[in-house]
């Protein structure tokens, strides 16, 4: 593992962390993007599950904590603004990696869908390269509709009142930003996406009902793939990890068949 720091286009500061393919597996020229939930961690166990498992692909994995969490700078947007951190995240990755496959949790699945359609693309890169030639989104939103769930009623408590961000930010190390702005909904934004997408939702999902999941696959374009997991609870959970390993492939094996050229330009 190393540590490093990305700087997004409006100057925040965020931790991050590579992990390296363990000594003696193949380099699939391939990284993998992981991008947590609200609350989450780089080095956190849910990501490290998810980062262990790719590296062990032969894959190279950026982690890294969004704005307002852990060591990063800022204040978190709930995806609003997050969408540059994956952009600095990508831009990081791109520089020794032929094919850049982000896997968002929850807020970050927002954040990734968001990247994915270029709503924040590098104006010095012009062609779109500092995209994500896909994406993998885990328990993630279609629309801004907070569940009506104890769960949910926490969520609103910890993020929409001036206790709660306090107390998000002394117990949880997460520092909220009053009032963001929320834009296009995720189910509007993945319309956009010209990228495979793989959605993959938990069943057994509490917070985020499984429907939104099929109204995110309906509304992306081809390639597209739904995984629909029994006994899959939100985002990162154990149960999530194969079948983001399988999502991942799946989005480089659909590259390789259509030729897609990587941040190299060579056909991938």
């Amino acid at each position: 593992m190393t540590d490093l720091v990305l700087t997004t286009a409006d100057g925040v500061r965020l931790a991050a962390r590579w992990w390296w393919p363990p000594p003696g597996a193949h380099d699939a020229g391939e990284a993998v993007v992981v991008v947590h939930g609200f609350c989450g961690r780089k080095d956190g166990p849910e990501v490290e599950m998810i980062a262990v498992r790719q590296a062990a692909a032969g894959r190279r994995v950026l982690t890294f904590d969004l704005r307002g969490h852990g060591g990063s700078e800022g204040a978190t947007t709930l995806g609003f603004r997050e969408r540059l951190d994956v952009d600095a995240a990508v831009a990081a990755a791109r520089a020794d990696a032929d094919v850049v496959v982000v896997v968002g949790a929850s807020m970050g699945g927002v954040a990734s869908i968001d990247h994915l359609a270029g709503a924040t693309t590098d104006p010095a890169a012009g062609d779109g390269r500092w995209r994500a030639d896909g994406a993998v989104v885990v328990g993630t939103p279609a629309q801004w509709r907070v569940p009506r769930s104890t769960r949910g009623v926490m969520a609103v408590a910890l993020t929409q009142t001036r206790v709660g961000r306090a107390l998000a930010a002394r117990r949880l190390g997460t520092r909220v930003a009053a009032r963001p702005e929320r834009g296009a909904s995720p189910v509007e934004r993945i319309a956009r996406v010209t990228r495979p997408v793989a959605v993959v939702h938990g069943l057994a999902d509490r917070f985020v009902s499984p429907g939104a999941a099929r109204l995110l696959f309906e509304a992306a374009s081809e390639p597209r793939l739904l995984d629909l997991v029994p006994r899959m609870g939100h985002g990162f959970t154990p149960a999530a990890v194969e079948p983001v390993a399988t999502a991942v492939g799946w989005i480089v094996d659909e590259l390789a068949r259509d030729g897609r050229a990587g941040a190299s330009g060579r056909p991938v």
